[in-house]
Parts: structure tokens; sequence; C-alpha cells
């Protein structure tokens, strides 16, 4: 996801069964397609922040069906049954703390700005993202100057889940393509990544996701 001036540029099913007393039935549990996110930060985040991102982050997953768990790297066991794994770098400061600059004017020429962005090697895109938080606080200057520390913390994980979530599209969906809306669009503007507005994927899209995530890497 990258800003362009004013512009911003982010399972398989397993089923139980048990005999029910008395009846002979078969009762079916389904667990939902898990994918163990291990999130790795330069200084350590704001708690307010790192708890909206993963919120936001879920509901924008849900409709594709998938079920994220969060761990630090350090709480890496090797042991974790999930799905599928990620692992998010997140560079420089992700607090809220003081105020954000105003955003300079820029020239519709200028080189777009990189949020975040998901590794490829040969042509594949591998399980590993980074996300630029000094670049993503940016998008606090378009808050109210009334805000509140606590919901510049709010808006920041907010802002941080949407970089995130265009990334884990590209992993999840296993492309380097851009979709013509949705969070899966190549840019979005800066007010947008905190905006109160519900942000989501096409459906197609969140189809992609769900399809390559159920799909055995090869």
């Amino acid at each position: 996801m990258r800003r362009k001036g004013p512009f911003a540029v982010v399972g398989l099913s397993v089923a139980l069964s048990a005999w029910g007393q008395g009846s002979g039935s078969v009762i079916t549990l389904t667990r939902v397609p898990t994918l163990g996110i291990f999130m790795d930060f330069d200084a350590t985040p704001g708690n307010s922040s790192v708890a909206a991102m993963q919120q936001e982050v879920a509901n924008l997953l849900k409709p594709s069906g998938i079920e994220v768990n969060w761990r630090l790297t350090g709480e890496n066991n090797g042991d974790e049954p999930y799905a599928r794994l990620v692992v998010l770098k997140f560079h420089g400061n992700c607090r809220a703390d003081g105020r954000a600059p105003l955003p300079a004017e820029k020239s519709e020429t200028e080189e777009p700005v990189t949020l975040g962005d998901a590794k490829v090697e040969n042509g594949k895109v591998l399980p590993f993202s980074e996300v630029r938080c000094d670049e993503v606080k940016k998008a606090l200057s378009y808050l109210t100057p009334a805000a509140s520390q606590e919901q510049r913390q709010v808006a920041l994980g907010i802002a941080m889940a949407r970089v995130v979530a265009h990334e884990l599209y590209h992993i999840l969906a296993r492309t380097t393509s851009h979709a013509m809306k949705g969070l899966a669009k190549a840019s979005e503007p800066l007010p947008d990544l905190i905006s109160a507005r519900k942000m989501t994927f096409d459906r197609h899209d969140s189809e992609a996701m769900r399809k390559g995530f159920e799909t055995p890497p090869k």
C-alpha cells in the first residue's frame, strides 16, 4: 500500500464428530480456519493501537471466513496448530505520541511512498510483510485537533489494520495484482485510513483470499 501526495497506497476446515448419547446421531463441530500472525515491532507499540488493529483486521477478514490469532514473534513455540502463518514486521514508532504534522502540499507527479509491502520472490508472494508506522502515522494529521490521546492511539491502530489487511490480501490470495475497488486497490486517500466509514474488500477479493488460504502451499 502506497501514498501519493495526499493519497495512501496492504484453512482448512476441521470437523469433529461425536455420537450423541442414546440417539445414535452425529454432532458436528466446525473449526474456523485459523491464520497465525506473528508480530515483530522495532519499539513497544501503543496497547490501544494494537488492540484496535487486531479488531479491525478481524472484521475485514470475516467475510472470507478466516479467523486470526495474534502472537509476538518471541511467543513462537513452533508447535502452534495454525493452517497458515504470516510474519509482520512493524518498523518505526507505532505509537500516537505527540501531534502529527499537517501534510505538506504535494505535486501530482511525486513518487509514491510505501506504507507496507509483502515480500515477493521469483514472482511468488511470501508470508512476510512490513509496515512502516512512521509513514502510516501521517494519516493522524487528518484527525480533529480536539481528538484525545486515546482516540489518536485507536485511529493509528485502525490505519495500521487497513495497511496490514491490504498486505494480507496479497499473501492470502497469492497475487501481486490489485483490484479496481475496495481495500485491494493499489491506493487509498490518507484520510480514509482513519475514517469512521467502513472499509471492506470486494466480495471477489474476499473469496480469493479464502480459496488461497484453503489451498495447500506448493
